[in-house]
């Protein structure tokens, strides 16, 4: 069966892109004929480096050598996802595959016979401004028309799969639709046998890309609560992250803190190891995070999670049970607490980093291999009993 699975970019190098290679990997490696298509030509070397991953499909398809240089991130955003729309139709009239695996579902949810949503619709930002925290009034504003504008695209025979079950309710409640859920792919067994060491200091790493709605901003004020503890912030940084490192050097500086908050951009995925590896806590800051692979790989490397009280790190990762896989919080001050809690009582941490750990294997890459597949299959056949499928399944 020829596979086109389709994203807007990959060279955001965030954890719906990871996701996005696993499962082109995962297809490749059961025969499926797998084809990219993205908007810009994918940055293999700089992809391999960050996600330490060396697979790369037989066929691609981008429609830009690179993307146009945008003033601002809003019409950035704006363009890439009527791009991506674009891109969507040509290759529906083109019609060359037999099944269309939209992995962008968070940019338009009807296109595509399967749809793989990894975040809140953009459709539904209205709804949740803080997903754009700095520029929410123009967003409301943007998210509204591009709903209306979406309404013409209806595929209901889309089979529509998300990422956790907080993203699930979201759409059934605003999309009228209930998703299928299939957590993400965390390589869990090359985190653990990548581990370099088992002693571990009053350290918490935070993992994300540098921009305004990641909730980063916040980490300052924590550590001024938090004497005892030395907070790294590792993470992708581009043009667009300019905006989110001042304000975090700002209230560094602000808080006095500088000498015990660390930021390490663009570094490869063995650091970002060795740095968990050596870590007590990992700390989590984003309030609407659909669900948070970096979550599960920080447990899987021994690290006791803090988490906002809010989405799929919470309710799907830690299962809403505080203390048994981790901890949420509600405020900077709670997190600061638990925090320090977890440096003063050796024994709590590592009855919790056990559990964390074990809990881990339930998202390992294998779990979301076989669901996909066997959705890829199922959508597969039934498609070609429609006869609207080229080759045999």
């Amino acid at each position: 069966m020829k596979v086109l699975i389709a994203y807007p970019t990959l060279n955001s190098l965030g954890g719906a892109q990871r996701l996005c290679v696993h499962l082109m990997k995962a297809l490749a490696e059961r025969d499926f004929r797998v084809t990219l298509a993205t908007l810009d030509k994918t940055n293999w070397t700089a992809l391999r480096k960050v996600f330490a991953e060396s697979f790369r499909p037989d066929d691609e398809f981008y429609l830009l050598s690179r993307m146009p240089e945008i003033p601002t991130l809003t019409l950035r955003q704006a363009f890439m996802a009527i791009a991506y729309i674009l891109e969507l139709l040509l290759i529906t009239l083109k019609g060359d595959y037999d099944l269309l695996i939209n992995m962008g579902g968070e940019v338009i949810d009807s296109m595509g016979d399967i749809v793989y949503i990894n975040a809140i619709p953009l459709k539904l930002m209205h709804v949740y401004p803080r997903i754009q925290p700095t520029h929410a009034p123009q967003w409301r504003c943007y998210s509204r028309l591009y709903g209306v504008l979406t309404r013409v695209f209806g595929n209901h025979n889309s089979v529509i799969v998300t990422n956790s079950t907080s993203n699930q309710e979201i759409v059934r409640k605003h999309l009228g639709r209930t998703p299928l859920v299939v957590h993400p792919a965390v390589d869990v067994k090359r985190v653990r046998s990548s581990l370099q060491s088992e002693r571990r200091g009053n350290v918490a790493v935070t993992l994300s890309r540098f921009r305004s709605a990641k909730d980063l901003e916040i980490i300052p004020g924590i550590a001024k609560r938090a004497e005892k503890c030395r907070f790294i912030l590792i993470g992708t940084a581009d043009k667009d992250s300019e905006e989110c490192l001042e304000e975090i050097f700002r209230r560094t500086e602000d808080f006095g803190v500088q000498d015990r908050v660390q930021i390490l951009k663009n570094r490869p995925f063995s650091l970002v190891l060795e740095k968990l590896s050596t870590a007590k806590v990992f700390l989590h800051t984003q309030s609407y995070e659909a669900f948070g692979m970096a979550v599960v790989e920080a447990m899987a490397a021994g690290c006791v999670p803090v988490v906002p009280r809010y989405g799929g790190p919470w309710f799907d990762v830690l299962a809403g049970k505080q203390g048994r896989f981790g901890f949420s919080y509600g405020t900077p001050a709670e997190a600061a607490e638990i925090i320090n809690l977890l440096l003063t009582d050796e024994g709590l941490r590592s009855e919790v980093s056990a559990r964390a750990s074990a809990r881990a294997n339930a998202f390992d890459c294998s779990v979301f291999e076989r669901k996909m597949v066997d959705i890829v299959q199922k959508t597969g056949a039934e498609k070609l009993s429609r006869g609207l499928c080229g080759d045999a399944v």
